[in-house]
């Protein structure tokens, strides 16, 4: 009975993650399109011109009321560095290499 019900936790667990994944693509989208905040695309350009490389890690949060995308970029000599972007106007505000 145990094994039941923890496979029906793990199962309602699963589903709910897409969900939530889902939510917040509808909500980047909502937030793009009233001008808000920049797109990715911008943002990626922006990271990249600053370390270029592969882009392996997106966040967006909300701190102290404005919106930070957070950007890890994976340079050509295999570094991970840390980026923070002002979300609206696309500023550099902070640059860390990953330990």
């Amino acid at each position: 009975m145990k094994a039941r019900a923890y496979l029906l936790i793990i199962a309602i667990l699963l589903l709910a993650v897409p969900a939530a994944h889902a939510d917040d693509d509808r909500r980047i989208r909502r937030l793009q399109r009233s001008g808000e905040i920049l797109s990715l695309e911008t943002i990626f350009a922006a990271a990249r011109s600053v370390k270029p490389g592969r882009i392996v890690d997106v966040d967006l949060d909300k701190e102290d009321g404005r919106y930070i995308y957070e950007i890890e970029v994976l340079d050509a000599g295999g570094r991970v560095w840390e980026m923070e972007f002002d979300a609206r106007t696309g500023s550099l505000l902070k640059l860390k290499q990953d330990d």
